[in-house]
C-alpha cells in the first residue's frame, strides 16, 4: 500500500510549481501534471490517483470542468478546482461534476492546504460500506479487537510500537512484529489512542511514547526498537518537552 496520491492539471508554470511543492511539503505523492486535457486524460486514467487539482482554463480540445466529467465515465475520483474564473455560470458548471472544492486564484496556501487535508479525509471515508455493529473494530479499554476473516484479534494496546498510515488505511504495528491494517483515518485513530502514552509525530505516524528507544535530533528520527519513524519540525519541540529529556553534559 503507498501513501495518498495528487495530479495536477494547470497550464500555467508558477501556479503548478506551487501546487507540486506544495504537495510533496504535505508528504502526499505527487503523480504528476499537465497542463492539456489529452494528456491529462489518459494518464489520469492509468495511474488512477486519490485527488487532483484542477485548473478549469487549460489546453486542449475540453477545459477542466469537460475533463472530470470524462475521468468520472470511467473512475470515481475526489477533485479540487483552482481557477481564476469567477462568473456564476462557471461556477454553476463545475457544480455538476461534484468536485470538493472551488477555489479561486490567487490561492491562499494556508487554506489549499486545509483543502487538500480534507479532500483526503473525505476520499478515505466516503467509500467505506456500512457495516453491522458486530463487524466494526471493537475497542475496550486496554485493546483492540480487530476483525480478521471470521475471527477477532486482540491487539494490547501497550504493544503497539507506531501507526502508520498506508492508502486508505492505518496500519498498526506491534513489538511482535505483526501488523493489523484499519480501514479508519489517522486522526479517528489517534482519538482511540491514550492520548497519555501516544503521540502523532508526522502526518502519516503516531508512536507510542514508552517504546522510543532513542531520538536522533539531527535528522529529526525516533527509533521504536530498529524501526526509525519521522517526526515533523512543528512536532519535535512538543515532543521534547513531552519527555522531558536531559541533555547529557
Amino acid at each position: 500500500m503507498s501513501q495518498l496520491s495528487i495530479y495536477i492539471i494547470e497550464d500555467e508554470f508558477l501556479y503548478a510549481n506551487q501546487l507540486m511543492i506544495l504537495v510533496e511539503e504535505l508528504g502526499y505523492t505527487f503523480l504528476g501534471t499537465a497542463d492539456n486535457s489529452d494528456t491529462a486524460y489518459q494518464e489520469i486514467i492509468k495511474l488512477k490517483p486519490d485527488l487532483l487539482l484542477v485548473d478549469i482554463n487549460i489546453n486542449g480540445p475540453k477545459d477542466g470542468i469537460e475533463l472530470i466529467e470524462s475521468i468520472k465515465k470511467e473512475i470515481e475520483i475526489t477533485s479540487i478546482f483552482i481557477t481564476s474564473f469567477t462568473d456564476q455560470n462557471t461556477f454553476e458548471r463545475a457544480k455538476k461534476v461534484n468536485p470538493y472544492a472551488y477555489l479561486n486564484k490567487p490561492f491562499d496556501s494556508t487554506n489549499l492546504q486545509r483543502t487538500i487535508e480534507l479532500a483526503i479525509a473525505f476520499n478515505q471515508t466516503k467509500d467505506v460500506a456500512p457495516s453491522r455493529p458486530w463487524e466494526q473494530d471493537i475497542v475496550f479499554k486496554n485493546a483492540f479487537f480487530i476483525k480478521n476473516g471470521h475471527k477477532l484479534e486482540k491487539v494490547v494496546i501497550e504493544e503497539i510500537l507506531y501507526v502508520e498510515v498506508e492508502d486508505k488505511y492505518s496500519v498498526l504495528h506491534t513489538d511482535n512484529g505483526r501488523k493489523y491494517a484499519l480501514r479508519m483515518s489517522i486522526e479517528n485513530m489517534n482519538k482511540k489512542l491514550p492520548q497519555n502514552s501516544f503521540f502523532r509525530c508526522h502526518r502519516r505516524y503516531i508512536v507510542n511514547l514508552p517504546k522510543i528507544k532513542s531520538f536522533d535530533l539531527k535528522d529529526n528520527l525516533l527509533f521504536l526498537g530498529n524501526t526509525p519513524v519521522p517526526i515533523s519540525r512543528s512536532n519535535k519541540e512538543l515532543l521534547m518537552k513531552r519527555l522531558n529529556s536531559l541533555k547529557s553534559l
